[in-house]
């Protein structure tokens, strides 16, 4: 599955299991190509408004070959947050 927060905790990780994350990179562009395919689990209205994305706060378990895109920052441009793609192996 694809997620996208706006936070990154391991307590995200679903326990009993050994996992690697790796963090890249992402950017805005990507997040809005990839939109239609993610579960949002986004729990601050101002970054929902940036992305066009619903709020959503929801608990998400990230398991093997699952994509999290977290957003942080605050402001009102694109260019005031950090876009990042965490991916579960």
């Amino acid at each position: 599955m694809k997620y996208i927060s706006n936070a990154f905790s391991p307590k995200m990780l679903k326990s009993n299991t050994k996992q690697r994350i790796k963090i890249e990179p992402s950017s805005y562009r990507e997040i809005q190509e990839e939109k239609l395919e993610l579960v949002s689990a986004i729990g601050h209205q101002q970054i929902a408004n940036i992305l066009g994305i619903e709020k959503n706060r929801i608990n998400i378990q990230l398991e093997k070959n699952d994509i999290l895109y977290v957003v942080q920052g605050y402001g009102n441009s694109i260019n005031q947050y950090e876009y990042q793609r965490i991916i579960i192996n």
